[in-house]
Order: structure tokens, then sequence, then C-alpha cells
């Protein structure tokens, strides 16, 4: 009979702490407040890329972040020529090309690891004046979520 009762308050208990963990996830307080900030990118701006005026950057945007790069990029223009260095340093210039970087230099994530890839000048060029312009209000720090549209 002990044994009974016990299997049955057991289970009971496993019961109500599956519904307290449901109703947890379902209200959306499950988790503490550091553990949400944590599990979600933060971001300032939102950017939508271009990718029918740009479409070389654009998969090649889209191919790194599915690669685990950054979607995001934090501003950041002093460090720019440097990260260029880190993120080319490996992958020589080839004639009729650009080397592009995904994350671009200007933004922190960049640098070393970056993925680059050769696309057409006009391309790179042109998407290169296009997110220039964007961003030109944006102080250092910003951080900006880059989407392909």
């Amino acid at each position: 009979m002990n044994i009974t009762t016990d299997i049955i308050k057991t289970i009971l208990l496993v019961i109500v702490i599956i519904a307290a963990a449901a109703v947890g996830l379902i209200k959306g307080d499950f988790f503490s407040a550091d553990q949400k900030t944590s599990q979600t990118k933060e971001y300032d701006e939102t950017m939508a890329f271009p990718s029918d005026r740009y479409p070389e950057t654009a998969k090649h945007i889209k191919d790194a972040i599915n690669e685990g790069h950054s979607e995001v990029c934090t501003i950041d223009r002093d460090g720019a020529e440097e990260r260029r260095e880190q993120s080319l340093k490996d992958v020589p210039s080839k004639k009729g090309y650009d080397r592009d970087e995904w994350p671009m230099a200007m933004c922190k994530e960049g640098g070393e690891g970056a993925s680059v890839e050769y696309i057409s000048p006009a391309d790179n060029r042109g998407a290169g004046s296009w997110v220039g312009h964007r961003l030109t209000d944006y102080p250092d720090g910003t951080k900006v979520l880059f989407t392909i549209q």
C-alpha cells in the first residue's frame, strides 16, 4: 500500500511540474529576463539589403550568415582598415573581381575569420556605396541587423 501511494505521489508531482513549466512557457515568463536577453539578438536598427540591386553581395551576405557569421553589424569605423587587412590577408586578389567581406570591415564583428568571396566590382562597389550612404548618420556603436530583401 505504501509503495502504491508513493508512486501516485511521484506521478502527481511530475504532472504538477510539467503543468507549471507549460504555463510558464505559454505565458512567456518561464525564463528569467537575463536568459531571455541572451537568447535574442540585440540591435538598434534594421537594414533590408536589396538583393535585386546587388545580387552577388546579397547572396554572399546570406550565405555567410547561414554559415554562422553575424547578421548584426556593430559600426566601428576606426578599426575598419585593420579588420580589412585581417580578413583579406589570406585571400589573394583576382583580376576582374573584388573581394567582398562579411561581416564588413566597418563592423566590429568583421576582421579575422570573416567570409570573403570574389564578386564583380560593380556589384561590390555599388553595394558598398549603398550601405555606406545609409549608415552615414549612424554613430559608431550602433548595432544594425541586416536582412536580405
